[in-house]
Formats: structure tokens, sequence, C-alpha cells
């Protein structure tokens, strides 16, 4: 069949949008006709080499859809069925699964690196050729093939056009209040970057009870926009006191409980170290060059500090995909606040310009 997809060919260039071939669905893979996809930091890493891919490659991990066809030995999905893509596969069979992590699924990374299908192989092509999906995903396309673990299905009630963010940044961010760090009631709560994944933190905050959420952000829209979510205070980094002494005078001098980074610098990871009382946690979130490297105090680790990463929100997703859109259809997760734009897969590229200029939270494409 053929499918119209945004293809990169090279890194820091324009993505393509063209119709490519689309081979149907092998053992546990499932056809998707894919609704709707949020565009997320991490394609804009890929897009400007700050992540790795294999070229040409469809981007795009935040999609919702609908099945339309099935492969062989498939038994948790049929024809007909609302989906959100995720990130991990969960296969169930890795040690990280039977550990009870799927978030950390090693079937997860393969797909990452490979670009191909479990079975080492590519659905997309182009002219006989193959070309890549990010993730086993490819949501900047109208139709894709993954694996069935990949899919997770939702009730028909739920607006697959909304709730497809779910599939990466919000459960990033919220699973990373709620899974990772555990955020307790009243405790004290800083977001250090109010993109998609900063704002799903401060809602994943506040609904575990948070009293105190600070929004870290040098945009004044963006801190607004954290604001009406959940945020109680917002601090702008470049002000002449900087960040650490805001969160600090927010918090009696303190710091906060729990402190977020979610924009995958090292500076401002730095900055969450600094940010936390004694015996708080800085949980890294943001994704920075796997190069990096980061200095911390002494003085923090002797005060029991903790700095830990999140992958994936630590999320299950089979269990917690379904509870999210539980919490949007109740109106305890608010997602449609967090769409800047709808777009067209035509007007990706200047969605990714708009991007890397930090103006809005998410641009979603249409199909």
């Amino acid at each position: 069949m053929k499918t119209k997809a945004a293809v990169m060919y090279e890194a820091n260039k324009p993505l393509v949008v063209e119709v490519l071939d689309l081979e149907g669905p092998k053992e546990g893979e499932v056809l998707i006709k894919y609704t709707a996809s949020g565009i997320c930091h991490s394609d804009y890493s890929v897009v400007h080499g700050v992540l790795g891919g294999k070229v040409p490659m469809v981007l795009g991990h935040e999609g919702a859809g609908i099945v339309e066809a099935v492969g062989p030995g498939v038994t948790s999905l049929k024809p007909g069925d609302h989906v959100i893509a995720v990130l991990t596969p969960s296969c169930g069979t890795c040690w990280m699964c039977k550990e009870n992590k799927p978030y950390m699924c090693s079937q997860m990374g393969k797909l990452m690196a490979t670009g191909r299908m479990l079975n080492g192989e590519t659905r997309f092509s182009k002219n006989g050729k193959p070309v890549y999906h990010m993730a086993g995903l490819g949501t900047f396309s109208e139709y894709s093939v993954i694996p069935e673990g990949s899919a997770v299905k939702v009730g028909n009630n739920a607006p697959l056009e909304t709730v497809c963010l779910i599939g990466c940044g919000v459960t990033t961010g919220v699973g990373a209040a709620i899974n990772t760090a555990g955020v307790h009631k009243g405790s004290s709560v800083a977001v250090i970057g109010c993109g998609g994944v900063g704002l799903s933190i401060i809602q994943g905050a506040r609904i575990n009870g948070a009293a105190t959420i600070i929004a870290v952000d040098p945009m004044a829209e963006k801190r607004e926009l954290a604001m009406s979510v959940g945020a109680t205070h917002g601090v702008d980094p470049f002000a002449p006191d900087g960040p650490i002494k805001q969160v600090r005078a927010l918090t009696g001098g303190l710091g906060v409980h729990y402190a977020f980074e979610a924009l995958g610098r090292v500076d401002t990871i730095e900055q969450t170290w600094s940010m936390i009382r004694p015996a708080g946690r800085a949980i890294i979130v943001g994704m920075p060059d796997q190069k990096s490297k980061i200095k911390l105090g002494m003085a923090g680790i002797l005060g029991e500090k903790r700095i830990k990463g999140s992958g994936y929100g630590s999320a299950h997703p089979k269990r917690d995909i379904p509870r999210f859109v539980d919490w949007y259809l109740d109106g305890q997760l608010k997602l449609d606040e967090m769409i800047t734009k709808r777009i067209r897969l035509e007007d990706i590229n200047r969605a990714f310009d708009e991007m890397g200029r930090a103006e809005g939270a998410r641009s979603v494409i249409m199909y």
C-alpha cells in the first residue's frame, strides 16, 4: 500500500513529505491508520543530530489511531480498535520486562538504534530501498506498521486527536512525577522547562497533591500556561537573582523536595541539584548529549540528596496509558490546553522551526 509521510534524509535539513510504500503487518505486528501525531522535542533532537538515527527515516513517536489490520499471532488487538502508540514494545521476555520494568524493555533500545522492526526488517520503502522508522512507530506517516506491544488499546470515547500526546510527552512527564519521583502530598516541586514534558510533570505533581509547584522558564507565556495547568509560582531563570535563589526564596530558603529537569542541558541539570533541600530528589527527564558530564557538589551527597534519571516516566503502558486517558476524560489531566497548534503534515518543518525558537508547547499533526 501507499502512505504519505515526512522523511528525514539528512540531519539539519528539512524533512521531505512524500509518498512511500508500506508493507503489511507480519508476525506480532499491527497496521495503524494514524489520526494524529504530536511533535516531540526528541524528534527535533534527531533532526538536529543530538540523538542518532538511521536515514532515510520516518520520524514521529507520539501518535494515536485505529487498527486497520493485524499480523499472525496478534491476540490483544483487532481491526477497529482505537490505540495510542507507545515507545516501549513491552516484550515481556527480556530481563527488564521480567523485572517489571517495561519502560526499560531491551527491545525499545533495539527499535531506537536500528530503525527497524523487531525482526530486523523495515516496512517502509521508496523505490525498493528501505526507509527506517523511529522507535518502530513512524507517526509522521498516515499509516504505519508497529509491534503489537507498542499499541495500547483505549476506549472509543477518547478523542485520538488529543490523547495522542499521552503516547510520549504526557506519559514521560506525568510518569516522572507520580512513578519515578513519587511526589508526595504537601511537597514542594520545581520544574525547569515548561514545554510539553515540563507541563506534564507539573500536572503529575498537582494530581499527586504537591502544595508548591514552581515553573522555571524564560518565556512568560510558558510560565502563564504552566500556572493554568497547576503551577503555583513562575520563575524567570534570566532574572538578576537567578533561578536557584528564586526557588529557594519561595521555599523558605530550604529548597524543594523535588526538582525536575525537562530540557536536557548540563547547566540546568546541575541547577536541579542546587534547588533541592537535604534529602531532596533531582529527577532528570530531559535528554542531553549522551557524552555530556555533570558536576555535583559533595556537600549535597553528604546531605543525602539524590539524583535519578527518569526513562519514559517509569511507565507501565498497559496500566498507565488507560489511567491517563481516564484522567483526561474526567478533567484531572489538561491536554487541550497544551496543544498550541493543529497542523497538516506539510507544515512540519515550520513546526520544527517554531520549536527551535521555543514557541508554544505542542503542535499536533492532523491526518
